[in-house]
């Protein structure tokens, strides 16, 4: 450990020694809202230092004291923090993001139009870890109304981000792609007018699979070799790299469907032959068998 992060370390344990007297004293003065913000801020620095157990106890007092006094902007802020550790602590024992859903639910129960942006888009990706992809696709549409009645063209693009990445690969089985094809566009645009270079390579990644799933080889080549571009202008080696391969496979996905086509085309062109060969033949016998009647 440096002596900056020793000096961090002793900083943070005097102010939460000073904040747990600060609380006390607050309390027994009946000065209910000081007291709240003592634990919020005992929270917060638990948080700082990874102690996320020891700062959702400090966060529950703080949504005890918000809840006594009406404040309802405050209880919604204590549901997030409390939502959030528990999503932490999920990442390394699942069994908490049981506790994470139950608590961002009583979030956006609450909060305003921003906070319910939040508590969706966390509770989108909470369903898409477990699994329940479709739950997750839900989330992130609510989220995405939410963004678009804020006018918020950062949250619409997280929203759509998040839509794009919902179950990975099985994304394909749980949304019809015409819909999934419409949410990555506006993305990519997006992106675009934010000027975020990553999340259009991702776009383009995002839509030349969809494509080459539409079995659209065309358009793939082209949306990857796009993603590949901006990767190597970001210096993104492992996008740029990943874009690569696609692009390889789609292009040669559209050879070979380029040759098979071909292929049915002399195939029809030569049984359209033979067959106007027997027709010939057909009329030429008949021709001779009225040629013997007479």
């Amino acid at each position: 450990m440096s002596y900056a992060d020793q000096y961090n370390m002793i900083a943070a344990k005097k102010r939460l020694k000073d904040y747990d007297i600060l609380a006390f004293a607050c309390k027994r003065a009946g000065k209910s809202r000081d007291e709240g913000r003592a634990y919020y801020s005992t929270g917060v620095l638990y948080d700082n230092l990874g102690k996320y157990r020891q700062a959702v106890d400090q966060y529950k007092k703080f949504l005890q004291v918000c809840k006594a006094i009406g404040d309802v902007h405050g209880e919604a802020l204590a549901y997030n923090c409390i939502g959030v550790d528990y999503m932490k602590m999920g990442e390394s024992d699942p069994t908490y993001y049981k506790d994470a859903i139950e608590f961002h639910s009583k979030h956006k129960e609450v909060a305003d139009v921003a906070g319910k942006f939040l508590a969706h888009i966390n509770l989108g990706i909470i369903y898409n870890s477990q699994g329940d992809y479709e739950k997750s696709s839900i989330n992130h549409q609510f989220a995405l109304r939410y963004a678009i009645q804020m006018s918020s063209v950062a949250g619409q693009s997280v929203a759509i981000g998040n839509l794009g990445k919902v179950g990975g690969n099985q994304v394909y089985a749980q949304m019809n792609q015409d819909k999934l094809q419409m949410f990555v566009e506006r993305y990519l645009e997006l992106s675009s007018e934010l000027k975020y270079r990553k999340g259009e390579s991702g776009a383009f990644m995002q839509l030349g699979e969809l494509m080459t799933q539409k079995g659209d080889y065309d358009s793939s080549v082209g949306h990857f070799y796009r993603a590949m571009q901006i990767a190597d202008q970001m210096e993104d080696t492992e996008t740029r790299e990943v874009a690569k391969v696609n692009f390889g496979m789609a292009n040669a996905s559209k050879k070979w469907d380029e040759h098979v086509k071909d292929i049915l085309k002399n195939v029809e062109k030569d049984v359209g032959t033979v067959n106007k060969i027997e027709d010939e033949e057909e009329i030429v016998e008949k021709a001779d068998e009225e040629d013997d009647e007479k």
